[in-house]
């Protein structure tokens, strides 16, 4: 009689493999190309076109400053996009005597000119002493706005640059100083 063949598979492929590569096939499919289980994606608003988006996020700061007279200045830090500010200053060992010390935030627009910003602050200028404060910049609430009056010398916010200004009436040799500012 003559030779039997099966129709469908051949002598050395078995029903199992292809049942199995066709699993295969259904699980990659479920897991990666079906639309239905990708994770959902929102579109965040386009912000109108004269609006500025700050970044979120913190900046760090150690400006440097050497002290030792009656006036000196930090280094200038960056501060577009800043609105707050937590300073300390930190001061080692002081050699001779610091009296009726302040420090006073500057900001600049320009990069050439700088405005006060905000009232200066009384510092303890001693071996150890540590001075804390925070600077806020002027904010609009939703029932009023806040204009500053046009001026030369003062801002209400923080312009491109920052730096602070160390003065004392009277003044020793040395006052080493660490300096920290926290910008948001």
């Amino acid at each position: 009689m003559g030779s039997k063949t099966r129709l469908g598979f051949g002598s050395s492929e078995r029903p199992s493999r292809v049942v199995l590569a066709l699993a295969f096939l259904g699980i990659l499919w479920g897991l990666f190309l079906n639309p239905n289980c990708w994770p959902p994606v929102h579109a965040a608003p386009a912000p109108a076109a004269n609006v500025q988006q700050r970044p979120t996020g913190v900046v760090t700061d150690t400006p440097s400053i050497t002290i030792a007279g009656a006036t000196a200045t930090t280094t200038r830090t960056p501060t577009t996009t800043a609105h707050e500010a937590q300073i300390q200053w930190t001061f080692g060992t002081v050699v001779g005597s610091y009296g009726t010390c302040t420090v006073q935030a500057k900001t600049s627009y320009d990069g050439v000119n700088f405005l006060t910003l905000g009232s200066a602050v009384t510092v303890t200028a001693t071996t150890g002493a540590v001075n804390a404060w925070t600077i806020l910049e002027q904010g609009a609430s939703e029932s009023a706005l806040t204009t500053s009056a046009v001026s030369s010398t003062a801002a209400l916010g923080f312009g491109q640059a920052t730096e602070f200004t160390f003065a004392c009436s009277t003044y020793g040799t040395s006052a080493p100083v660490t300096v920290v500012v926290i910008y948001r």
